[in-house]
């Protein structure tokens, strides 16, 4: 067999000796000046994640005392004169409403709100986040004394005096309807 035949190239491949061309390595995208630059690379990108999360932390630190000043602002402003207008316009429709936002305005992070036809009562009790107000709600009925469901939710992006009037709305159809299916 002549040199550089098969009996020479399963000697190389049993002498565990490299058969490849070295000046390959230098040409290769994992050479070591490359893998530098890709830790490098790497680096700098952990880096600017790195600094990108503090300045969000920062951010939503110091954003989130804002939001809840602005809808405390908001509450006294707008929402609180809405649910006046809307209590006056429907006490001669028999619907007793209450709006307790005292917590709230104190420094807290509660609202509450009552809502009632007849022997027919809905209570809503609402916290305050930096994104929405989550409300449970307990229902009242005649045959029914105080039974417990998670309620509505109202995000706080999108909240002015139009929002909050059409919460309160949905809020009274559905206790109106409730009580129209119940008689």
């Amino acid at each position: 067999m002549a040199p550089g035949g098969l009996k020479d190239r399963i000697f190389d491949v049993m002498s565990c000796e490299p058969s490849f061309d070295k000046r390959a390595v230098k040409q290769s995208p994992t050479s070591e000046t490359s893998v530098l630059s890709a830790e490098g690379e790497l680096d700098r990108l952990i880096s600017s994640v790195q600094e990108r999360r503090m300045k969000e932390r920062l951010g939503a630190v110091v954003d989130v005392p804002d939001r809840i000043e602005r809808l405390r602002k908001l509450t006294i402003e707008d929402l609180i004169p809405v649910f006046v207008e809307l209590k006056e316009k429907y006490a001669a429709s028999q619907i007793i409403m209450e709006m307790d936002a005292s917590n709230f305005l104190q420094g807290g992070r509660e609202i509450k709100f009552q809502f009632q036809i007849g022997d027919y009562r809905t209570e809503l009790a609402g916290t305050v986040t930096t994104e929405a107000i989550a409300f449970y709600e307990t229902r009242f009925a005649p045959d029914m004394n105080g039974e417990l469901a998670s309620g509505p939710m109202l995000r706080l992006h999108r909240l002015n005096a139009n929002t909050f009037r059409e919460f309160i709305c949905e809020r009274l159809a559905v206790l109106m309807k409730t009580v129209i299916r119940w008689r």
